[in-house]
């Protein structure tokens, strides 16, 4: 059967015969994209024709000449070959050879494993990261000890690499041994006070004996693990590299602890990123889940820099400072090597593959033994979000060298609008891929929380209101060019509005400059009366988007006796943790942004939350919601939002309750019809 490329480099056509575990082809025609492309599959010209022998790793030879029809083909080559390895090529389903092996080591190192990789790969580098790993100079390969079979089974899934028969034999003989091991639970005596192992000395030791020299942290964990977390334990411990896409409230963080305390002796340090706004909450969680020290965690600060930096176990860092400030990247990166923990709490941070933080959290952790991955929303606009927290763990996951070969992969762009991602592809093959690496849970599947109840309060705007919020639509919607409506200025005029409902407008003058309106309004009146519908003595969240906001609902809620904390980026981290401790204290109220607060923290404490101001974006609201619904919480929690009858209130609400983007979902239904200024006209008349 002769197969034939569309349009062919010539017209001689190639022969392959398959004789045995001999493969051999040969064109009539001297052509060096031919001769380039066989020997690139292994092929070597014999006098006559290009020949190769199938080996024991090469595979079934009918599969290898299938491989070389389909990129002869490929190639633009016109192939003559039998009529089942025809269809085998045809069909795509031969099995590709495999170039990485796991083997079985001879000679001094009898028993160990042998890696083995083809000519243009490269594997050294991470195959001498494995416990006991050395070059083998007879052999001209590295080895690995049995003992490291976890090590290296975890090392084969994220590198491709394929266990021989005989390496098989191996891990088994492994497994077996370590499943009869005696389990002796003893102490090592310290006395020396120095925080190292101690060491023997040379009348005590007639052997040969080396300790590693790693500082001894060690601690003890404190609570119990819920059986959804002792599950993600279990999956994760055996990795190297893994990722937590546990639901909000479900205990990622303490899973996260677990897993450093198994690790405790084989690491020097855990180098923990998390989002600036939770350095604190994160160091609180350590102490209350563990009996570490508390001069054995370190928060990084303003003045955290190398040269004042404590030798400590924990060390808690934010990830926007990781593109913010030199000085935390230097030392951060003094800090991360080979036998480093790193954690990315809210790993959605480092989802944009081009951001600062991200290139320099990953360039950073690349050579640490142990990473791992924390969020709630993994994919919160699409499988786009994907590719850079795998690329964080390891690059062999998805096996992609560039954000581009994965995009033009799995995402499928607008004409019109280059950077608006339209559709996904191929998300099965992606889900297989990132399996072995995740455990996912939602709070539904593991924890048998009280359900949550919603609420709404509604009030009319003003006289004054209502005047300016109709000049607002208007002077916007005539200051946009026809040609430029974008979701800049959809956001823009959205804000406006919304801002007038609560009361003031930062209205932006033609010099460039900024004056604030403010005006009568009845939405602090109306959350007033949501308080005081709230049992005497209960605590409560106020959730609120502007400063302005802030400010004045503190000021009402002091004026009412209560005592009032706050949380917000006029913080610093050390004020914030004060204030948080205030409302778990004798605070009553805890008025916070989405923006600060949303992420991360455990309020527990109330089971009351009302919502001033919602945000634009429906990933901020679950946030902010599961803040309290949550591991520990006992009781249902009821959600007050407060609207706006007649407003932009009453669209921020429905495209919430679809979830989705407000702004999005505007300009999407702007852009669905032809004449867009008139559709536009017309939208923001119903507003």
């Amino acid at each position: 059967m002769i197969l034939r490329p569309p349009e062919p480099k010539s017209e001689m056509v190639a022969h392959v015969i398959v004789d045995g575990n001999t493969i051999s082809t040969k064109l009539p025609e001297r052509l060096d994209s031919f001769v380039d492309l066989v020997r690139e599959l292994g092929y070597r010209w014999n006098g006559g024709s290009w020949v190769r022998s199938c080996g024991s790793l090469a595979g079934d030879p009918q599969d290898r000449a299938a491989e070389l029809c389909h990129n002869l083909v490929a190639g633009g080559f016109c192939v003559e070959v039998s009529e089942p390895v025809a269809k085998l090529a045809l069909d795509g389903l031969y099995k590709p050879e495999c170039k990485r092996w796991i083997l079985a080591a001879h000679g001094s190192h009898d028993g160990w494993f042998r890696l083995w990789w083809a000519r243009g790969e490269d594997c050294y580098h991470e195959a001498r990261k494995l416990t006991g790993s050395r070059y083998d100079h007879s052999a001209r390969c590295t080895v690995v000890p049995p003992e490291m079979f976890l090590e290296v089974e975890d090392f084969a899934r994220l590198q491709d690499f394929q266990f021989s028969d005989k390496a098989t034999v191996i891990t088994e003989k492994a497994r077996q041994r370590r499943a009869g091991a005696v389990i002796a639970d003893l102490k090592i005596e310290t006395g020396n006070g120095t925080g190292r192992r101690p060491t023997l000395k040379a009348k005590d030791a007639p052997i040969d004996v080396q300790f590693l020299d790693i500082l001894y942290h060690d601690f003890a964990t404190t609570t119990d693990l819920y059986p959804h977390q002792r599950r993600a334990t279990d999956k994760l411990a055996m990795l190297r590299v893994g990722a937590l896409f546990m639901e909000m409230g479900t205990g990622k963080t303490r899973v996260a602890i677990e897993l450093a305390h198994l690790r405790r002796h084989r690491v020097v340090n855990v180098v923990w990123f998390c989002p600036v706004s939770l350095k604190e909450t994160i160091a609180h969680e350590i102490r209350k889940h563990t009996d570490a020290p508390g001069d054995q965690i370190c928060v990084f600060d303003d003045k955290t820099n190398m040269r004042n930096v404590p030798s400590v176990f924990w060390y808690i860092v934010g990830i926007e400072s990781m593109s913010s400030s030199d000085r935390v990247v230097l030392t951060a990166n003094s800090l991360i090597g080979d036998d480093s923990f790193v954690v990315v709490d809210e790993s959605s941070y480092i989802k944009g593959h081009n951001a600062t933080r991200t290139k320099r959290i990953t360039r950073l952790s690349e050579h640490a033994r142990y990473r791992l991955i924390l969020t709630g929303t993994p994919l919160s606009q699409g499988v786009v979000d994907l590719y850079a927290q795998m690329r964080f763990l390891s690059p062999g996951i998805l096996n992609y060298p560039s954000f581009y070969s994965f995009a033009h992969n799995h995402l499928e762009y607008s004409k019109k609008y280059p950077d608006l991602i339209v559709r996904s592809h191929n998300t099965e093959w992606l889900a297989a891929k990132i399996q072995p690496f995740v455990y996912q849970v939602t709070k539904d599947e593991c924890l048998d929380l009280p359900p949550k109840l919603f609420d709404e309060r509604r009030y009319r705007m003003t006289g004054e209101q209502r005047d300016l919020y109709e000049q607002a639509k208007w002077e916007l919607l005539f200051s946009i060019p026809d040609d430029d409506i974008d979701s800049y200025v959809i956001f823009r005029l959205f804000t406006a509005l919304q801002q007038i409902v609560s009361g003031f407008w930062n209205r932006k003058l033609d010099d460039g400059e900024t004056e604030t309106i403010e005006i009568e309004y009845n939405r602090l009146e109306c959350l007033m009366d949501a308080i005081n519908s709230i049992p005497t003595g209960e605590k409560v969240i106020v959730w609120c988007k502007y400063i302005h906001s802030l400010e004045r609902i503190t000021q009402a809620l002091a004026d009412n006796g209560d005592g009032v904390a706050l949380y917000y980026g006029g913080l610093n981290e050390k004020e914030r943790a004060w204030e948080l401790e205030r409302f778990r204290g004798d605070a009553r109220f805890l008025v916070a942004t989405q923006a600060t607060g949303g992420h991360g923290l455990t309020l527990n404490e109330a089971r009351f939350v009302v919502f001033y101001e919602n945000g634009f974006k429906y990933s901020h609201r679950p946030q902010a919601e599961d803040r309290c619904h949550r591991i520990g919480q006992e009781s249902r929690v009821t959600y007050i939002d407060l609207v706006c009858s007649g407003s932009i209130d009453e669209r921020i609400r429905k495209a919430l309750a679809d979830k989705e983007n407000v702004v999005r979902a505007f300009k999407r239904q702007v852009d669905r019809v032809k004449d867009k200024r008139q559709e536009l006209e017309r939208m923001v008349k119903e507003l």
